[in-house]
């Protein structure tokens, strides 16, 4: 992310084993699980202006967030403001406070690491896995078609969006929560 506040992206499916993807860069990170809750109020203004805010936790590190989707045909552009937080509980204590509420949760692992002057970040969702490649717009999509990404095959939809429609691929109810115990079910 910038320091204005913007966040550049390429996300894309990861159709070959995480393992191997990493391999293949000759790269080498650590992987860390996450837990994700999105929050909204009363009058569902989060839903209303397509907004985000999120309360996540990275190993011992939690952080609050605002995103906001900008339009984008192939890279993923969006308003991001995150600040660290001393704990779970008060975000949550914070948010509830101002009369937000929990929406829908997920969890995943993710693993990152810095490849010449962009992030790559693998996300190992439940239901699927992704590659997202942050940084300036060129060097990303630069970066994207030389390690085999395909630029029509981007993805500017979020994870909670894409795991909806898996779920209707599939025939499966809306589930607000896309934890690892039970996903599919």
């Amino acid at each position: 992310m910038s320091d204005n506040g913007l966040e550049i992206e390429l996300k894309f499916l990861l159709e070959v084993p995480v393992k191997d993807f990493i391999r293949n860069l000759n790269a080498s990170a650590e992987r860390v699980y996450q837990k994700t809750v999105m929050f909204d109020n009363g009058e569902e203004l989060m839903q209303k202006t397509n907004g985000r805010i999120r309360l996540r936790q990275t190993g011992d590190k939690v952080s609050l967030s605002y995103k906001l989707p900008l339009a984008a045909e192939t890279v993923k552009k969006e308003i991001e403001w995150e600040t660290n937080i001393d704990s779970w509980q008060v975000g949550e204590k914070l948010l509830k406070a101002m009369g937000f509420h929990e929406t829908t949760a997920y969890e995943k692992y993710r693993t990152s690491f810095d490849y010449g002057e962009v992030k790559i970040e693998i996300d190992e969702y439940p239901f699927s896995n992704f590659v997202e490649i942050e940084g300036d717009e060129e060097l990303a999509k630069e970066v994207a078609i030389k390690i085999g990404f395909d630029l029509k095959a981007a993805l500017t939809k979020p994870c909670d969006t894409l795991f909806t429609e898996w779920r209707l691929q599939r025939g499966l109810p809306m589930k607000p929560l896309m934890m690892f115990g039970d996903f599919d079910k």
